[in-house]
């Protein structure tokens, strides 16, 4: 196996990252503060907050393509949340298992799912509906309750 030099990027996933001088036959490689890989956003200190973002507008893209069918009165709910889960939660959750979660990003992920709970049953947001109860009318747990 050779390792293409000129395609190999070095960064330090730390709080406090220190000047590593990494050579590859004394070349130095490419330092970066950020780098996506298999679809995951890496950022030197280590927060996943654009990932999640990232993942997210993703996921609103999906809801966005499917929101005929998803918000239809054809379909039982029990049919739309299965689709959401296949559909929608995959894409926002994947690499979701690296994440690690401050409260700012809980409150990102609680507002995307509320939302589409929110489209997908027809509650507008002049009704003042809090979260729990939109929650209890989809009949479902919020998401990051299951993780």
């Amino acid at each position: 196996m050779k390792i293409n030099r000129k395609k190999t990027e070095v960064t330090i996933c730390s709080k406090d990252p220190e000047n590593i001088n990494t050579k590859m036959d004394d070349d130095p490689l490419n330092y970066v503060s950020k780098f996506k890989y298999l679809g995951s956003i890496f950022i030197e200190d280590g927060k996943n907050k654009e990932d999640i973002i990232q993942r997210i507008k993703e996921a609103e893209v999906m809801f966005n393509n499917k929101k005929q069918l998803l918000c239809s009165n054809n379909l039982s709910l029990e049919m739309k949340k299965k689709l959401v889960k296949n559909c929608i939660w995959s894409v926002a959750l994947y690499g979701s298992a690296t994440w690690t979660l401050g409260k700012n990003e809980e409150r990102v992920v609680n507002a995307f799912e509320t939302w589409h709970w929110r489209i997908m049953l027809k509650i507008k947001l002049t009704d003042r509906i809090t979260f729990d109860e939109v929650f209890q009318t989809a009949k479902e747990e919020m998401l990051l309750s299951t993780i």
